[in-house]
C-alpha cells in the first residue's frame, strides 16, 4: 500500500472542517478584525441603527467566529484578584458575549460603552465585590431592576412555562460544591430566594417561530442544594431565513461564537444526564437610555 504524505503547505490551507449544525459566517466587519482606531466608527454604527432588535442582531453578528475564553474579562489592570480588561473583542464566554452585546446595543457611542457595560456586570461600584457572579440571585435581579431586562417566559409560553424558586442558605453557600473560587464578602454572597421561570425543553420547539430575534435565553438546569446556581448558559435567539438559531459563545464542540440550529441544541440539551436541563428562561433586552451617566473608576 502506498502512503502518500500531504505537504505541509496544503494543511496551512485546507479548509477548516464543518462545524455542526452551525455557521460562523457573516458579511459584516469583526471588532476584532477592524483597526483600533475604527472600533469606535462601528460601535456608533450600531448605535445608529433604529431598533434595540436590530442594534442586538448587529452587534451579536460582528463576533461570529470569535474564540471562546473563560472568564476574559475583569477589573482591569492593577485591581486584583481579576486584572482582565473590562472591555475586549478578541474572546468570550457565554455571559461577557451576552454583556457586551447587550452593551453594544444600549449605548449611544464608543465612549459610552465602557459605562454602560460596567452597569450590567455590576451592582455598584467596579469591583470583584460588586460583579454580578451569579445570574439568577444577583444578574437578573440588577439589571430588571435598571431595566436593561425583562422575563417574558410567560407570555411567550401561556400555560407552559413553569416556575422553579432556588433557596440558597447561608449554609449552603459556606458548603457550595461549585462556584468556590468566587469569594465574596458575607453582604454579597448570594444568599435568599430567587424566582426563576422556564419554558420546559420539550415545549420549546413549538413556539420557536414566535421568539423575536434578539431575545435572551438562559439555559436552566436541575436545582442543587449546594450548587448557588441554576442557569449555566446564555445566548439570543436569532430568526433566519433558514429557521431558528441560537447565537451564543459554544464552549466544549465549538470553542467560539457561533449561530447554531435550535433543533440541534435542543437536542444537545436534551443528552444531560450528569445534572439534567430543565428548560430555557427567555429575557427581553428592552431599549431605553442606559442607567448611566458617568464612567465608574475602578477599584473606588
Amino acid at each position: 500500500m502506498t502512503h502518500r504524505l500531504i505537504p505541509t503547505f496544503a494543511l496551512l490551507f485546507a479548509a477548516p472542517a464543518p462545524l455542526p449544525a452551525a455557521s460562523v459566517h457573516t458579511q459584516l466587519t469583526r471588532f476584532c478584525d477592524a483597526p483600533k482606531a475604527e472600533v469606535p466608527r462601528l460601535v456608533e454604527a450600531i448605535a445608529r441603527l433604529e431598533t434595540i432588535g436590530d442594534r442586538l442582531l448587529s452587534a451579536s453578528e460582528r463576533f461570529l467566529g470569535v474564540r471562546y475564553q473563560s472568564d476574559p474579562l475583569g477589573e482591569g489592570p492593577d485591581n486584583p484578584p481579576d486584572e482582565d480588561p473590562r472591555v475586549r473583542f478578541d474572546a468570550v464566554d457565554c455571559t461577557t458575549f451576552v454583556e457586551t452585546v447587550i452593551a453594544l446595543a444600549r449605548s449611544r457611542g464608543g465612549a459610552d460603552l465602557e459605562p454602560v457595560l460596567d452597569d450590567l456586570r455590576y451592582d455598584g461600584e467596579v469591583g470583584y465585590a460588586n460583579r454580578n457572579h451569579f445570574f439568577a440571585a444577583q444578574w437578573l435581579r440588577a439589571n430588571v431592576r435598571k431595566g436593561y431586562v425583562r422575563d417574558v417566559t410567560g407570555q411567550l409560553a401561556p400555560g407552559a412555562a413553569v416556575t422553579h424558586t432556588k433557596v440558597i442558605t447561608p449554609d449552603q453557600w459556606r458548603a457550595r460544591a461549585l462556584g468556590t473560587r468566587i469569594r465574596l464578602p458575607e453582604e454579597r454572597a448570594p444568599i435568599g430566594s430567587f424566582e426563576l421561570r422556564y419554558v420546559p425543553l420539550d415545549k420549546v420547539a413549538g413556539l420557536a417561530p414566535r421568539i423575536p430575534s434578539g431575545t435572551l435565553l438562559a439555559v436552566v438546569r436541575e436545582d442543587r442544594p449546594l450548587v448557588p446556581f441554576m442557569v449555566t448558559h446564555l445566548g439570543f435567539i436569532v430568526q433566519t431565513s433558514k429557521g431558528t438559531v441560537v447565537r451564543h459563545a459554544g464552549r466544549d464542540l465549538y470553542g467560539q461564537v457561533i449561530d447554531e440550529q435550535l433543533e440541534h441544541f435542543l437536542r444537545r440539551n436534551m443528552r444531560y444526564r450528569r445534572r439534567r436541563v430543565l428548560g430555557f428562561q427567555f429575557l427581553e433586552v428592552l431599549d431605553a437610555p442606559a442607567t448611566t451617566a458617568e464612567p465608574k473608576p475602578a477599584g473606588l
